[in-house]
């Protein structure tokens, strides 16, 4: 009777969707078990206590009435088969984010098998760290050495908790350091610039969902009007959408990059700009 209950509650925040609720409901159980028991175990085999229940009832809170994301309940999000630790108000890697940064690795595997020197990454905006992670734990070991930069220390110190989480299943070098992009020089030559930098207008801010606005740092959303870094080498960077392709594909004309391509996320829509 309760679970049916529950179900109604949650759908509300799905749009309506029985069986995002139904799956927003059990991964919310299993929360509570391993909360409450120490581990993992089986939601369907388990049944709740009363004191569990009350818990979850608190947590169908959070994500209903306080518009609390799903992933920071949770407290991760899985991100190129690693569970990244979340905490607000770092932003939430995004699956359109994965997407590109699987297609990224996929791109660069083979150059770097054949390749004897290191590349050096700089990843702009790094938030939770994800995307150096995910590079570090996938491409071959050794051939990479990854910078991760933010202006947030929220944001640092969440990279690097998430950098000791998943140091064993690393291959290559990863340090994390605060900065801001327009004031940082690095000390040796990058090869490539990655970032999901803030692209969203301040328009388009205001009208975004609680669960955004509400919960997510301002800075790691909202555009600032400084034009993008001179001295780009490679980049791939993400937008928000096919109004950002045409300025950000003259500044990097302007930086004398060439070879620039539009990439289009699952959805059909203009998700990332890479340039040579």
């Amino acid at each position: 009777m309760n679970q049916s209950r529950w179900i109604q509650r949650l759908l509300v925040a799905c749009d309506g969707d029985y069986n995002l609720a139904s799956r927003h409901l059990f991964w919310l159980k299993e929360k509570v078990i391993e909360d409450s028991r120490g581990k993992r175990m089986s939601v369907r085999s388990n049944p709740l206590t009363s004191r569990e229940e009350k818990h979850l009832e608190d947590l169908i809170k959070q994500r209903v009435s306080d518009h609390k994301p799903l992933q920071y309940i949770l407290g991760t999000q899985p991100f190129c088969e690693l569970d990244i630790v979340t905490r607000p108000p770092v932003l939430i890697p995004r699956w359109e984010t994965e997407e590109w940064t699987d297609k990224t690795i996929r791109l660069l595997y083979p150059h770097l098998v054949k390749k004897g020197e290191k590349m050096r990454i700089l990843d702009i905006c790094t938030g939770t760290g994800c995307i150096a992670l995910a590079l570090s734990s996938r491409l071959p070991k050794d051939s990479v050495e990854i910078i991760g930069l933010d202006i947030s220390e929220k944001a640092i110190e969440l990279a690097n908790h998430n950098l000791k989480v998943h140091q064993r299943k690393l291959k290559n070098p990863v340090r994390f350091q605060q900065g801001d992009v327009f004031d940082y020089s690095p000390s040796d030559k990058v090869h490539m610039i990655v970032s999901n930098p803030p692209y969203v207008t301040q328009d388009e801010y205001e009208s975004l969902d609680p669960d955004v606005k509400n919960w997510e740092d301002m800075r790691a959303l909202v555009a600032d009007d400084q034009a993008f870094a001179a001295d780009v080498p490679k980049v791939l960077m993400e937008i928000g959408g096919s109004h950002q392709v045409e300025p950000l594909t003259r500044t990097l004309k302007n930086n004398q990059l060439t070879n620039i391509q539009v990439w289009k996320d699952l959805a059909g829509k203009d998700r990332v700009i890479a340039a040579q």
